[in-house]
């Protein structure tokens, strides 16, 4: 039984961190593929800085070239939020023979039990926890067994680190990023 692993986010924009999440975990065992999901409207989120069709451009430029990953606009296609168990529901639907597995940040860990059905969505599916720098994973933290930690070093990177050095200007933004997707970014003034 393959597994098919869900990462979804909001991508605002994408940068390394995701892309080297995504591909560390296609070298787990039993990986067949990683779906990344863009959010139209994430649940945990109060805004989003660009556009859908923005954030799905920047993806598609940044996962052309890797093997076993693909986009899906089932969320972007809602126009609305969707939540994580329906998400991982429909992915399961598609592929009922195959295992789903959601792929998550270690600073996302803490902020499961405030998912939508969080006990449904822990009851039929495990994630993999990459770990954030800085991110401590106390013992009593919840689901904890539904959770694999692969040995993934997960850079210190955020959307948010690097929307704030685009309005700042730095240089040093180029090394967190793809080189298309700064490209993109540059070329339609995103995040100003």
């Amino acid at each position: 039984m393959n597994k098919i692993v869900i990462f979804g986010g909001s991508f605002d924009p994408v940068h390394k961190a995701h892309i080297d999440m995504a591909k560390e975990t296609l070298k787990l065992q039993g990986v067949g593929k990683v779906i990344f999901v863009p959010a139209y409207i994430p649940a945990h989120k109060t805004s989003q800085f660009a556009d859908i069709n923005d954030r799905i451009a920047m993806l598609k430029l940044a996962v052309n070239n890797i093997e076993k990953t693909e986009i899906s606009f089932f969320e972007a296609e809602k126009q609305d939020i969707v939540y994580s168990y329906q998400t991982l529901d429909y992915f399961k639907s598609l592929y009922p023979d195959n295992e789903i597995l959601m792929l998550i940040g270690s600073d996302s860990l803490k902020d499961l039990p405030t998912w939508k059905n969080i006990e449904y969505l822990a009851s039929q599916y495990k994630f993999i926890v990459a770990k954030r720098p800085g991110s401590v994973i106390e013992k009593g933290t919840k689901f904890l067994d539904r959770c694999i930690f692969p040995d993934i070093p997960a850079k210190d990177i955020s959307s948010t680190l690097i929307r704030k050095l685009l309005k700042e200007n730095d240089e040093q933004v180029k090394e967190l990023l793809d080189g298309n997707v700064y490209d993109y970014i540059k070329a339609r003034g995103l995040y100003k």
